[in-house]
């Protein structure tokens, strides 16, 4: 079985930078992991030829609760917008047109309040990460 975790989101933008915060993290203990601004086209690429594939993402909710993360596969809906204009739904939607969805795709979507220009995560998402890096272990092995 092949996987990848797939972290998407720009470190430029404070809480936007949770799904890059896994993916290195999981990288640095030898996960197949990359990470991608949401573009639907270089998310089809990340996943190609791979048989389960992890996304974590940024979402906004409203209300919204900084940190909490949210499990889904699809083709259930993720619990909100992605906060990248085109991004994930978009690319399993074109995935799906092409016959090259995944045969196995997890979304971890963490809520997310501050995407303002800056690095770092607030407090709260960055509490989120280290739990969230054992969750994808775990739906990897």
């Amino acid at each position: 079985m092949s996987a990848v975790v797939i972290g998407v989101g720009n470190e430029f933008r404070r809480d936007d930078g949770v799904g890059p915060a896994v993916a290195r993290a999981l990288a640095a203990s030898g996960v197949r992991a990359e990470i991608s601004d949401g573009d639907p086209v270089r998310l089809m690429e990340a996943w190609e030829g791979t048989d389960v594939v992890v996304i974590v993402d940024a979402v906004r909710c409203t209300p919204s609760v900084a940190g909490r993360w949210h499990r889904t596969t699809l083709p259930h809906t993720i619990p909100a917008a992605s906060s990248h204009g085109f991004g994930v739904p978009e690319a399993v939607e074109l995935a799906e047109a092409l016959d090259r969805r995944p045969e196995r795709l997890v979304i971890y979507a963490v809520e997310v309040t501050d995407v303002g220009f800056g690095t770092g995560l607030s407090p709260a998402v960055a509490a989120a990460v280290t739990p969230l890096v054992t969750a994808v272990r775990a739906e990897l092995s």
